[in-house]
């Protein structure tokens, strides 16, 4: 459906698509500074000084969205008139849509490749024609010139760039065939002209939003299209689940969590080995604080006094002396550790020991070469399940030490 008429009659849509006619804009590459938002207001209009006769006081600069792919610093600037920029800004608030975009006429244009002929639409003015020439992704050139007698195209001169290039004629039909395909191409964040939009930030800021990119009407300064096609809406709302710019905010979250989490494992770890520390200084303060002055004399003697693990078996040494002469049964006695020794190579056979050595604090055991199938680490997860303390001291020679847990690492 087509009709012409004011922007308070236009009905309600999901997008407004405006065209502007590119002989309202001037499209220039130039060479942007990486700057935020603020900053960047301020620097544009020192940089479009060299291409304008008037001042920059009445102009609108406006840096389009970066080109994937493209240089950083590499940009297209869009300069039109300020005061008429308001006006139309003005006017497009009374759309019904909650999204509204304007841009470029031209980029509705196909863009050729290399090797092919170039494409310059025209448009029929009263005594004059408008000329309309996409060249790249961002930027296209428009051009007038006067037209006493009645059109013929076959009498239309082009410059000699594009003396070559192929004629056609704007219509209406051509343009809203070229903005469905327009708003279909640009419906994902990946494509170059997603974001652009000649609107200032300020426009309906209230009611700003990304929408779904379903095509809902387009408007020209001349006409107004409405139309709602399902296919469209189906086939942006399928792209929108696979636009990166959908799963920003989840993964931004996602990453939070993340990190939260191995901060608080790596927090939780850190408290733990502190706590163990702790354990084991208290462990050393309470057992030196115990010691007689004969077992304090033997430890200075020694060059490992400073060791935890030596005043701790100092003390254990101590306390089963004592237990000894009061006639108690330790646990570091021979039939309390025979007992342990049992119950560890029971899971490995009746004639696997080939030698036991008991000094008085600890067994020393062998196993027969080939005896057992499992490896050295085995066995010491093993005696660890069963409570108990053994360390290596040679291949297939272990040590069994009283008091589980105490003076072990």
């Amino acid at each position: 459906m087509t009709g012409v008429g004011a922007t308070e009659s236009m009905p309600y849509a999901d997008e407004a698509l405006v065209l502007m006619p590119t002989l309202d804009v001037r499209l220039i590459e130039a060479k942007v500074p990486l700057a935020n938002t603020k900053k960047l207001q301020q620097i544009l209009p020192n940089l479009i000084e060299d291409f304008v006769l008037t001042g920059v006081e009445s102009i609108s600069v406006q840096a389009l969205p970066p080109i994937p792919g493209n240089p950083a610093l590499q940009r297209t600037l869009a300069l039109t008139d300020r005061a008429w920029l308001q006006w139309l800004t003005k006017q497009l608030e009374c759309l019904l849509a909650p999204r509204v975009r304007l841009v470029p006429e031209c980029l509705l244009f196909d863009l050729v490749s290399d090797g092919e002929l170039a494409q310059v639409f025209y448009e029929r003015a009263q005594d004059h024609i408008i000329f309309s020439h996409r060249t790249a992704v961002q930027l296209g050139v428009s051009w007038v010139e006067h037209q006493d007698s009645p059109l013929d195209q076959d009498k239309i001169v082009l410059p000699q760039v594009l003396s070559n290039a192929i004629l056609k004629e704007i219509s209406w039909k051509y343009l809203a065939k070229a903005a469905q395909e327009y708003l279909l191409a640009n419906s994902n964040s990946r494509s170059a002209n997603f974001a652009l939009n000649l609107l200032p930030p300020s426009f309906r800021r209230d009611a700003k939003s990304l929408g779904s990119g379903a095509y809902g009407a387009l408007s020209s300064l001349t006409g107004l299209l409405r139309g709602k096609p399902k296919h469209t809406s189906a086939h942006s709302s399928g792209l929108s689940w696979a636009d990166p710019l959908v799963w920003r905010q989840p993964l931004y979250w996602l990453a939070y969590c993340a990190i939260s989490m191995v901060i608080g494992f790596v927090v939780y770890l850190s408290w733990l080995s502190f706590d163990d520390w702790r354990w084991s200084k208290r462990m050393e303060l309470l057992a030196a604080q115990n010691l007689t002055p004969a077992a304090i004399a033997l430890l200075n003697q020694s060059n490992a006094a400073d060791s935890p693990s030596v005043v701790l078996k100092a003390f254990i040494k101590q306390a089963t002396e004592e237990q000894r002469r009061h006639g108690a049964v330790s646990d570091a006695d021979f039939g309390v550790m025979a007992a342990k020794l049992q119950q560890l190579k029971a899971a490995y056979g009746p004639e696997v020991l080939q030698k036991i050595d008991y000094d008085g604090d600890a067994i020393t055991f062998e196993f027969k070469p080939g005896a057992i199938s499992a490896s050295s680490a085995q066995v010491l997860a093993h005696a660890r399940s069963l409570g108990l303390a053994v360390t290596m001291l040679a291949p297939n020679r272990y040590r069994l030490e009283p008091y589980a847990g105490l003076g072990s690492h």
